[in-house]
């Protein structure tokens, strides 16, 4: 759609391009809501993991077409006061920098599936099934998708990917689907499971703004409530009370600082510095 004239002179009939793509009335969505009774007891000995990871972008100021990505895991014993933390790291082309990130997420998850755990992935599997992206790189984002659905299920580990905002649209092709959904599920309710390839999606409200995009392998059909349970807890004892424990934490150790940044530029030693990079290091007092 075009307008004559400024974007900001055509609003009114923005908001009326708007208005006829809002969706009126909700389908009938079957919904049901989760309880967890005594949190303390169910937490007792429950065992969860989660993986995240971070990036320095392609260092293109200094010449070199390459970043790094580090991801981190981290292994929680609920009322043991166990805990594993592990870390990867590695360099890659700037063309394949968020695939090397989520090989090694996948890859980290990979090395739990043979324990009694809940794995947690922070992030969606489905991108990649919608996105604009070229065939050979959706085969290779594919291939390790597939490999950790195939061990998730031989070692029936459970493997969570949780999206705090979804953008995604596997309901409603006007809107987004937590946009709609956030008025019509109350506080612990989830809509019942659409099935996507080998991946069930739901969306549970587990905090009194957005619903999370919940997404896990086909074969957990059956556990659905048990797996809802777990994510419960875990977003009931978070300092947020609306956001997993595990991935609150992870996402803290996988974070790449902006002192760590810096170093690994020194440590990287290229000399030639464009200006317009020179100018935003003068900017916030580095020289």
């Amino acid at each position: 759609m075009r307008f004559e004239g400024k974007l900001i002179e055509n609003v009114a009939k923005i908001r009326e391009f708007y208005r006829k793509t809002e969706i009126s009335e909700i389908p009938d969505l079957e919904k049901r809501r989760i309880f967890v009774e005594d949190l303390k007891s169910f937490l007792r000995g429950l065992k969860v993991a989660g993986v995240d990871g971070s990036q320095i972008s392609p260092l293109k100021d200094f010449g070199l077409p390459f970043g790094g990505v580090q991801a981190a895991r981290l292994v929680v014993e609920h009322g043991k006061g166990k805990y594993d933390l592990k870390y990867k790291s590695g360099i890659a082309h700037e063309s394949n920098l968020e695939l090397e990130r989520f090989k090694l997420e996948v890859e980290m998850l990979k090395e739990v599936m043979s324990e009694d755990v809940y794995a947690f992935y922070d992030g969606s599997f489905s991108f990649f099934f919608a996105s604009e992206m070229s065939e050979k790189l959706r085969r290779a984002y594919l291939k390790e998708f597939e490999e950790l659905i195939k061990l998730s299920e031989e070692n029936e580990t459970p493997v969570i990917a949780y999206v705090d905002r979804s953008y995604s649209r596997e309901l409603f092709q006007n809107t987004y689907d937590s946009y709609v959904l956030r008025s019509y599920l109350s506080m612990f309710e989830f809509v019942e499971p659409i099935k996507r390839g080998n991946l069930l999606i739901t969306y549970f409200k587990v905090n009194p703004t957005f619903p999370a995009k919940i997404e896990m392998p086909i074969w957990l059909e059956d556990r659905i409530e048990e797996v809802l349970k777990v994510i419960l807890a875990e977003c009931l004892i978070s300092s947020t009370s609306g956001y997993p424990y595990i991935l609150e934490r992870v996402h803290k150790y996988a974070t790449i600082s902006e002192r760590e940044k810096e170093e690994f530029v020194k440590a990287v030693g290229a000399k030639m510095l464009s200006y317009k990079f020179v100018s935003k290091l003068k900017g916030k007092g580095k020289i």
